[in-house]
């Protein structure tokens, strides 16, 4: 190891202990310009996923000065950057963008970027004619062209589009009604509760294991009990034989419906009813469904539970400790914390990543340390993982030691932490 790879390391330390208490103006002005040039750089070459995420950059900042950029990325070649183009374009709130999306709406023969065209000019105050293309998009013989309209519609940040999310709940195709009952999730549409109680008899098993996450999320105690109810009462019609109640019944679907009843009366109301189910699963040999019954059982707070939940984070399957932290990153509580931060040790960049971006959900000085130490960590995508996590629970730090990530070889690392260090910078 020579002398710069020896002093490196002690060199970030000192500059994030002296930068901690805040960043100078003229410092903040420099690491903006230079994410700025990065970004603007980036979206002008051939590689397609370093133009995608410089674009989704851009939108992510907040700064009109991308918008002749984007403008540019307006007639691309490939209809999902332009997409994404007209995506930022709506966000970034620049009026003089609505002639190029105005073309774009009326001749690019690709619905994917009519689509977004559509949406964006109705967050630019065109509403009239962006209305017009939604609504026939909406009543469209393709499942697939709606879905994606209602994908799209959320990009908005609207709650205007909610009666048109409870509208597409009665639509015959399953992947509609389940991409509007996701809509209606990312708006927490409270009011749309009554129309998702209807859900739980549909014909399709997904869309009533969403209807069931959906209201758990957004009702009251009340209203989660009458869902459970109408589920008890829809699961025994199905184990009495009534099967032509569902359409393509499948037995792992199911199971997995099953243990959403078991698991929400457990959690959300501490109803036992059904834990024995719960139990008989988790004590099956490793598979999807013995892995969920036991984390909602470690949810509930079983202590088994919780040591064979830590378990999971030791097996040679990295998919399975993919798996497993991703459904321990929603669990607030103090053991999941703790594997959180047992996972940023895993051999693998992914599980580290995804860790460390679920600690942002736990203010806590040891946690704050792990953080900074992960900001040393080999892989450049957890070092602005931990950047941002930290930036989340109010520590700027992360900005100085992104900063040399801007010349890296690898423009996907350039761009993200281009992307990372304008967040930081837009909350200080």
């Amino acid at each position: 190891m020579n002398a710069r790879q020896k002093l490196l390391p002690l060199f970030l330390i000192v500059l994030i202990v002296g930068c901690a208490s805040g960043i100078s103006k003229k410092v903040r002005i420099g690491l903006q310009n230079e994410a700025i040039d990065v970004l603007n750089n980036a979206v002008l070459l051939d590689d397609y996923f370093v133009r995608s995420k410089a674009i989704d950059a851009m939108r992510d900042s907040e700064d009109q000065s991308f918008v002749p950029a984007l403008l540019d990325a307006l007639y691309d070649y490939d209809d999902i950057i332009v997409m994404k183009a007209s995506r930022a374009l709506g966000a970034l709130g620049d009026t003089v963008a609505i002639p190029d999306l105005e073309f774009t709406l009326a001749f690019d023969d690709n619905f994917t970027a009519q689509k977004a065209s559509a949406v964006a000019l109705y967050r630019l105050g065109k509403k009239d004619e962006a209305l017009e293309f939604i609504k026939n998009a909406l009543k469209n013989e393709s499942s697939y062209n709606k879905g994606l309209m209602i994908n799209e519609l959320t990009f908005a940040r609207s709650d205007d589009f909610i009666p048109m999310y409870i509208e597409m709940l009665d639509d015959p195709a399953e992947s509609v009604k389940d991409d509007a009952i996701n809509a209606l999730s990312l708006r927490e549409a409270t009011l749309a509760i009554p129309n998702l109680m209807k859900t739980l008899t549909d014909s399709f098993l997904l869309v009533r294991a969403d209807a069931i996450i959906t209201i758990a999320q957004l009702g009251d105690t009340t209203q989660i009990r009458e869902a459970m109810n109408i589920t008890q009462k829809e699961i025994d019609r199905i184990n009495n034989g009534e099967l032509d109640l569902i359409v393509e019944f499948d037995e792992y679907k199911f199971n997995a419906y099953k243990i959403l009843l078991a698991s929400t009366l457990l959690t959300e109301l501490d109803d036992t009813t059904h834990i024995g189910y719960l139990y008989e699963l988790s004590r099956e040999p490793m598979n999807p469904m013995s892995i969920l019954a036991t984390i909602m059982l470690a949810d509930w707070g079983d202590t088994n539970a919780i040591e064979k939940v830590n378990g999971f984070l030791d097996m040679d399957e990295v998919n399975i400790r993919k798996s497993v932290v991703q459904i321990v990153g929603d669990i607030d509580k103090d053991w999941a914390c703790k594997f959180l931060i047992k996972a940023t040790k895993d051999p693998d960049i992914e599980v580290r990543e995804t860790a460390t971006r679920f600690l942002r959900f736990y203010d806590k000085k040891e946690v704050k340390e792990i953080l900074t130490a992960l900001l040393n960590d080999p892989s450049p995508e957890v070092q602005i993982e931990a950047a941002l996590t930290l930036n989340d629970l109010g520590d700027k730090k992360g900005v100085f030691v992104l900063h040399p990530l801007l010349r890296s070889d690898d423009w996907y690392i350039k761009v993200e932490a281009a992307q990372a260090i304008l967040t930081i910078l837009k909350t200080t």
